[in-house]
């Protein structure tokens, strides 16, 4: 069933109203999340992603006054967003296996060592609050550089839950140097890659 008076409803959001867009929110929400949670496979990450796609419905909400019909307009601006927050997800993925993998080669003054060390400790406590099964699988792809599908194999459960493990344990590790350190996550790596 259609949203009642939905044009209305876009035009009030797009004036500003906000019990409109609690409204269109309320009504909306699980048809979004129900889209892209297939293309995210978490749950988190994909409350996380519908959450961010209505604040930036809202921000653009003069825009409303335009669309046609919400939820097709919607489905877009949800299939864009997922899209871009899976490259995120997978870029950070990529630099941490990168910083796992290459940082007890590092050769590192003493100053950079100490950093290295407390920057070391940090990873380590955070990652000591993952479920004992997504610290398996970690290790298993991050620090001993085995393949999802090897993972796979070794612990007897499918690619796709290894997968949503990763997804886990990356999104807990960026939410924790966000919070815990005040700055971006790519930040992080950044000044562990310079020091």
């Amino acid at each position: 069933m259609a949203f009642l008076n939905e044009q209305f409803v876009l035009g009030c959001v797009a004036d500003g109203d906000e019990k409109a867009f609690s409204g269109l929110f309320n009504y909306y929400n699980p048809v979004l999340f129900r889209f892209v949670f297939p293309i995210l496979k978490s749950e988190d990450l994909a409350k996380d992603c519908c959450q961010e796609i209505f604040i930036k419905i809202w921000e653009d909400r003069g825009k409303l006054t335009d669309v046609r019909s919400f939820r097709p307009y919607l489905l877009t601006v949800g299939k864009n967003h997922s899209l871009n927050t899976l490259k995120k997800v997978f870029s950070e993925e990529k630099t941490l296996a990168t910083f796992v993998a290459g940082y007890n080669d590092a050769d590192h003054g003493l100053e950079n060592r100490i950093q290295y060390e407390e920057y070391s400790r940090f990873i380590t406590s955070i990652l000591e609050t993952l479920t004992p099964q997504s610290r398996q699988v970690f290790q298993l792809c991050r620090q001993q550089g085995k393949s999802y599908d090897e993972a796979s194999e070794i612990l007897g459960i499918s690619r796709n839950v290894i997968k949503k493990h990763m997804v886990k344990s990356m999104r807990i590790l960026r939410l924790a140097v966000e919070r815990d350190l005040g700055i971006a996550f790519h930040a992080f790596m950044a000044i562990v890659f310079s020091a």
